[in-house]
């Protein structure tokens, strides 16, 4: 079934790089647009900071702990090339979710009711939510822009619901469900383009509708450029580019970054505390990573990043596109009654998929048993059901360390199933 002269045959030894799969020779692992499994380099930059350094990025009075902060910092570098921005502007935070609430809150404090979020119906739990308790607290308005069924955000579309109320523009590079790849540069110079009118410092002091960007899902497959985009915020997840789980960046204009408030309050952060109640802030980034981070994590997010742009960016889209189209066109041949493909053309890593006619998770739990990892449901995507008209689906995401026979085998279990008698449950109902 497999080519094996295929044309990113030249990743095809990259499994060796993942330990998982020493401990799992016999699965095939479909769920990285969940997490993605850890190199060795992470796992030893990991485990170096616990058994060489192990101080408090806090502590610079003895050698060592000035090289644990010395290495700190130096990861805002590496973040800051892969973004192309400035370090002082790149904020480590638990996870994209906290990104998102730190900067959702932040500007809550400056919107008013009848301000106007725009978001679409594909986002995240993680980019809605913190919107929607706005929308209940400050009676600000949720509008959503129309996409079709391959969940595209389009110019026309956009254009029709920015007015002068619009305050912020937020969604998905590429969302984590349908993959579809958002023109983040084009769109965002229809948003900054459109000039808000009458507005004082007091009214809204940023003066433009502000862009996020929830990069958690493109973060790895796609040449990310704020400073080409021309957007003003943007989050992603370490886990989801090879990295540890519990460590995230935002970014923020260094110019919006003095503006926002900071969501926890501690120690390192604050610069005096004085007795009648008032308190001073440190600079951005410092203000908002109160509190001990998570340093081992920063150290396996440096690695990790060194790691993907090793491998480069380019090279892991290419990989992923080219097995999903090798996926699309087994699919089509084995099974041409029997799925429905919702992404088709999508040039992403994301295969989603249902079995007519069976329920996603049936499917899901029997390819499970068939040493088949793979994910079902609305990915946290809970609106995503009102896109492709089906409440749950089966999600197939690709990564480097994925090949040609990793796809036989998911196609071969899912012959199996329809040979099983075609409802996928024979493995628990014998």
């Amino acid at each position: 079934m497999a080519n094996k002269n295929s044309n990113f045959s030249k990743l095809k030894n990259l499994k060796n790089d993942f330990p998982w799969f020493k401990n799992h020779r016999d699965l095939v692992f479909f769920d990285s647009a969940a997490t993605t499994l850890k190199p060795q380099v992470v796992i030893n930059a990991i485990s170096n900071y616990y058994q060489k350094y192990s101080t408090n990025t806090h502590s610079i009075d003895f050698p060592v702990a000035l090289d644990t902060n010395t290495i700190y910092q130096d990861t805002r570098k590496i973040v800051a090339q892969l973004l192309n921005c400035q370090a002082d502007e790149i904020v480590f935070c638990p996870s994209a979710t906290f990104a998102l609430n730190q900067i959702a809150y932040s500007l809550g404090f400056y919107l008013k009711p009848g301000d106007e979020v725009i978001l679409t119906a594909c986002e995240h739990s993680s980019l809605l939510l913190p919107f929607y308790r706005l929308a209940q607290e400050k009676k600000i308005v949720l509008k959503f822009i129309e996409v079709a069924s391959d969940g595209l955000i389009t110019v026309e579309n956009l254009t029709k619901v920015l007015t002068n109320k619009t305050r912020i523009v937020a969604f998905a590079n590429v969302n984590n469900s349908l993959g579809t790849v958002n023109d983040v540069k084009q769109l965002t110079k229809v948003i900054n383009h459109y000039s808000l009118k009458n507005l004082s410092d007091a009214v809204w002091p940023f003066k433009k509708i502000l862009v996020l960007i929830d990069a958690a899902q493109s973060i790895s497959h796609i040449k990310t450029n704020v400073q080409d985009w021309a957007v003003d915020f943007l989050a992603f997840s370490g886990h989801k580019i090879f990295g540890p789980t519990g460590i995230a960046v935002w970014w923020g204009k260094k110019q919006w970054l003095r503006l926002l408030k900071p969501l926890i309050l501690g120690g390192g952060m604050n610069g005096r505390i004085y007795q009648d109640g008032n308190f001073t802030f440190l600079n951005p980034p410092d203000v908002f990573e109160g509190g001990s981070p998570n340093i081992a994590g920063v150290f396996g997010l440096q690695a990790a990043i060194e790691y993907l742009l090793k491998i480069g960016v380019t090279n892991i889209a290419q990989h992923q596109i080219q097995l999903k189209q090798y996926a699309v066109r087994e699919f089509k041949k084995h099974f041409p009654n029997q799925i429905i493909i919702y992404n088709e053309n999508q040039a992403t890593g994301t295969l989603l998929f249902n079995v007519n006619n069976v329920f996603a998770e049936d499917v899901a739990n029997y390819l499970g048993h068939k040493n088949i990892c793979l994910r079902s449901g609305n990915f946290c995507a809970k609106l995503l059901s009102t896109v492709i008209k089906c409440a749950s689906s089966l999600r197939v995401s690709f990564f480097v360390y994925n090949n040609e026979t990793d796809i036989d085998k998911l196609v071969l279990a899912l012959q199996q199933g329809f040979k099983d008698g075609g409802d996928f449950l024979n493995d628990f109902f014998k």
